[in-house]
């Protein structure tokens, strides 16, 4: 079976580049040129969240099975559960690029900018904007800093908090970005709103073993009704729907795999047989998973 979880180190290993790494979990990478070998085609998750910008030239990036085409100052925010898949890129392709794990967050004492800004980007913004010049040099300008504090974070007496203090400007100025170049689906961040991100957050993580909207309204100590309509106002879909459009988001990813039969795919997510979920495929589908395979 593929590699599901992209590892930061690897992430690094795909860029020319050989410079050190000097803070763990963290990275910045300024006008990098991408190794025509790493694109793979191949769909996967990683332990980290990736925001890079086209510097120069063009790419054609997949973020959870829908294509980007990045022109210049193409710009990409993806948190770590989206399926990612690099696809292309034109010869003169140049990438900035800034990557860290959730535990960087953590050890760097800001974990609440993990739930309060890129799970908010990630559940209610588009990843993809397409910056104009004041904003570009901006972000480059940041990226910039952000390389030079890395650099000097362990030879400065305050080198790391330089650095971390140079990172939280970075996401705030993107946060602020975002007003401009992404359409949020509702501007009014509420209660409920809150509710919904926990009921996806919960769905990621169980998706494959529980698939009952009154299980997860039992997880959240409200009751499945006031689940569904909170959902279904704040998304437009009900509960059960969000749940399966998860389930079948995994579904092609793991069709995707030529190494997995149907049936072990249907194993994976836990479906009673083969059969079952065909059937659930092809009501979401349209068609059966042998056809969508083929499809591929």
């Amino acid at each position: 079976m593929k590699r599901i979880i992209h590892k930061h180190e690897e992430l690094l290993q795909t860029f020319d580049s050989e410079s050190e790494v000097v803070i763990g979990g963290f990275s910045v990478k300024i006008n990098e040129v991408v190794k025509k070998e790493d694109f793979t085609n191949e769909h996967f998750r990683s332990d980290y969240i990736i925001i890079c910008m086209v510097t120069s030239g063009s790419m054609t990036l997949g973020i959870d099975l829908k294509k980007y085409h990045l022109p210049v100052n193409g710009f990409i925010l993806a948190p770590p559960n989206a399926l990612k898949q690099f696809v292309q890129a034109s010869e003169n392709a140049t990438l900035s690029v800034v990557s860290f794990t959730g535990d960087f967050l953590n050890r760097i004492g800001i974990s609440n900018l993990k739930t309060e800004l890129f799970e908010y980007f990630s559940t209610k913004f588009s990843p993809y904007w397409q910056l104009d010049q004041t904003a570009a040099d901006m972000i480059k300008n940041l990226m910039h800093d952000l390389e030079r504090r890395s650099l000097t974070a362990n030879t400065h007496p305050f080198g790391k908090e330089l650095l971390y203090t140079c990172f939280q400007t970075f996401l705030y100025e993107i946060a602020g970005l975002s007003k401009i170049y992404s359409e949020p689906v509702n501007t009014y961040l509420s209660r409920k709103e809150n509710l919904v991100m926990e009921f996806l957050q919960l769905v990621q993580k169980h998706f494959k073993k529980q698939r009952s909207v009154n299980a997860y309204a039992d997880m959240l100590s409200i009751t499945a009704k006031y689940l569904t309509e909170t959902v279904k106002e704040i998304t437009g879909k009900n509960a059960g729907e969000m749940i399966d459009d998860i389930v079948m988001l995994e579904a092609k990813y793991l069709l995707n795999d030529p190494a997995l039969s149907i049936g072990q795919t249907a194993d994976l997510l836990n479906f009673n047989d083969q059969s079952f979920f065909g059937k659930f495929f092809k009501r979401h589908a349209g068609m059966s998973p042998k056809e969508y395979r083929n499809s591929l």
